[in-house]
């Protein structure tokens, strides 16, 4: 029943639920019907087993299992239509009022309140909690999708040290202050000549076509560069703040183009 139910609020929320959002909705609910009003605290919720919250939703007749990507899932109701907020889409159809206000809200937040949770979901959560006006009409799927926009399109929110932070406090925007005077930002690069373009170009061709099925994951560019050739690949000092920018730039065009496989960017 309270599988039933936490997936049931899930859908309410339009969040399509995954076995891991699952997992901390149920969670979630149990640590707030133990504050019975107070503080929640969701750390001190029990643990569930992943392996068996499956089993008992593969063996509940009122709900459907569907595997997606690796080894995750998702948990559907049978018979029960849902509008689930795709949170990945790259498509922002949000009102330009409301980034207006996120814009004002991220930029004067005291920094007490500006470190906000890593994942996704829970940073969404914080958010809505928060009771923001400009977010009020929003449900939490939809809050989920403008996090994701401010992540990966509009450099509102950044990450710092594992947190999710506004973007001016963020990794991101000390990388894009370096791409923008061209200098390395990795301390790896120090005592190590930066490559060229004409470097960069020549080396990873190098190196696709000697790897065993032409492709290397993105994560580990940088260090087969290293080995290879004991040259720093830099995108900041070439004048990106991203590994995925640079690497779409039309002057690697004819050398490579990046892959998702999974959760996983590979460079092909």
């Amino acid at each position: 029943g309270e599988v039933l139910a936490a997936v049931e609020s899930l859908y309410a929320d339009r969040v399509l639920p995954f076995g891991r959002i699952l997992l901390k909705r149920i969670r979630e609910r149990s640590a707030a019907a133990a504050a019975a009003g107070g503080a929640v605290d969701v750390d001190a919720a029990p643990l569930i087993d992943p392996k068996g919250l499956r089993q008992v939703c593969e063996e509940c007749g009122e709900l459907i299992v569907q595997p997606e990507d690796g080894k995750e899932y998702s948990v559907l109701i049978v018979g029960r239509l849902h509008e689930f907020v795709d949170v990945c889409s790259p498509v922002d159809y949000h009102p330009a009022a409301m980034w207006e206000k996120l814009a004002e809200y991220l930029e004067t937040l005291p920094a007490e309140e500006a470190e906000l949770p890593g994942g996704r979901y829970a940073c969404a959560q914080v958010l809505a909690g928060r009771r923001l006006p400009f977010l009020q009409h929003c449900s939490l799927g939809e809050v989920c999708h403008i996090v994701q926009l401010a992540l990966s399109k509009r450099n509102l929110l950044g990450y710092s040290e594992g947190s999710i932070v506004p973007f001016g406090r963020s990794l991101e925007d000390v990388k894009s202050q370096f791409a923008a005077r061209k200098q390395p930002l990795s301390k790896a690069a120090e005592g190590l000549p930066l490559a060229t373009w004409d470097e960069a170009r020549a080396g990873l061709w190098d190196i696709l076509t000697s790897s065993k099925d032409g492709a290397i994951t993105l994560s580990n560019a940088k260090r087969f560069f290293r080995s290879s050739f004991g040259m720093e690949l830099s995108e900041t000092a070439l004048g990106y703040g991203r590994m995925t920018d640079l690497l779409m730039d039309a002057r690697f065009g004819d050398i490579c183009h990046l892959e998702s496989r999974g959760k996983i960017q590979f460079v092909v």
